[in-house]
């Protein structure tokens, strides 16, 4: 009996060793990305709370609005490119890269009230082009909702449906898939400060088959390696489900200029978890492309474009896409 306690209290002991030194070696990793790739914006105060805004460039101002988990690092390929003709702001959204948490939700009101207060308390100055990919399309409709005041022109990159929930039938076994998802989510929330996560090495596995530029890579490898990266990914995600299940369609924009980009890589079985049938797949592809369709009829005046070899992360994957997309609307070709 004393050799079995003894025994565990070693084991104890072992485990409290290693989670300090996982700690420590997680907090002295997460200071060096940070000297790497300090924070290329300013955090601007919206009331209590500070957000990160990155702008360069000069001329129309063009706002980006990232898809759910994601950062600054997401646009610097087509932020870099903007900036030669217009003035181009990227920010990250609360509780994601260099800004503060909320204890609002990530719904599309809350996150277009955090960025009309940005917008505002930065100075940012119309008129303005909003761009939103995946869920950052339906951030930036709730937007030009509530504060239509200058905008001359939208970009969807892929965008996110508001009735996709009940409509967009995900292949395979999709209350597994959201279950392991949140599984996923969970382990990480509770290792990510021994240095478990940034050890395994999974975040640079997610990002290398977006075959980025290797220093643009390693910035948003470093970003998601941060302790309260799967905190704030699994925030969003819950946050976002409202959004997705409305009964009501998206409204219409009218005869303001928009252009709709959608990804032209069909679906492989090797975005799912577990096995799916060709049949689900060729159904889920051609249900997105209906949504996109219906996105682009939105407005009187768009332009839909297949982005052919894109999967779904068209600003890492196609930046020059989302590019011609801003350029043809500042220029008034849409």
């Amino acid at each position: 009996m004393k050799t079995v306690a003894k025994a565990i209290r070693y084991l104890v002991a072992l485990a409290l060793v290693l989670s300090v030194a996982g700690a420590a070696y997680q907090w002295l990793a997460s200071r060096s990305d940070a000297k790497r790739f300090p924070m290329p914006g300013e955090r601007v105060d919206i009331g209590g709370r500070a957000l990160h805004l990155y702008c360069s460039g000069d001329g129309v101002t063009v706002l980006l609005e990232n898809g759910l988990g994601g950062n600054y690092a997401a646009w610097r390929l087509v932020q870099s490119e903007i900036a030669k003709f217009a003035r181009v702001c990227n920010y990250d959204r609360a509780g994601m890269g260099w800004s503060d948490p909320s204890d609002r939700p990530t719904q599309s009101e809350f996150v277009a009230d955090d960025l009309h207060r940005l917008v505002s308390a930065a100075g940012l100055n119309a008129p303005f082009v909003l761009v939103g990919w995946s869920a950052g399309g339906v951030f930036i409709r709730r937007y030009l909702h509530d504060y239509p005041e200058g905008i001359i022109g939208l970009v969807f990159v892929d965008s996110a449906h508001e009735q996709q929930r009940k409509r967009l039938v995900e292949p395979g076994d999709a209350e597994q898939h959201r279950r392991q998802a949140e599984d996923q989510l969970g382990a990480c929330r509770a290792l990510a400060w021994t240095g478990a996560v940034r050890v395994s090495g999974v975040m640079r596995q997610m990002t290398a088959p977006l075959h980025m530029p290797a220093d643009f890579e390693d910035e948003m490898v470093a970003m998601q390696n941060r302790t309260n990266y799967c905190r704030g990914v699994a925030r969003e995600m819950r946050g976002f489900d409202h959004d997705v299940s409305q009964t009501d369609p998206p409204a219409s924009i009218g005869d303001i200029p928009l252009v709709v980009l959608t990804r032209g890589r069909a679906t492989s079985p090797k975005d799912f978890p577990t096995p799916v049938s060709q049949a689900s797949i060729d159904q889920f592809d051609q249900t997105w492309l209906t949504l996109q369709n219906e996105l682009a009829a939105l407005s009187t005046h768009s332009s839909h474009r297949i982005v052919k070899d894109s999967g779904h992360a068209i600003p890492m994957q196609a930046p020059t896409s989302v590019v011609d997309a801003v350029r043809d609307i500042v220029n008034g070709r849409i």
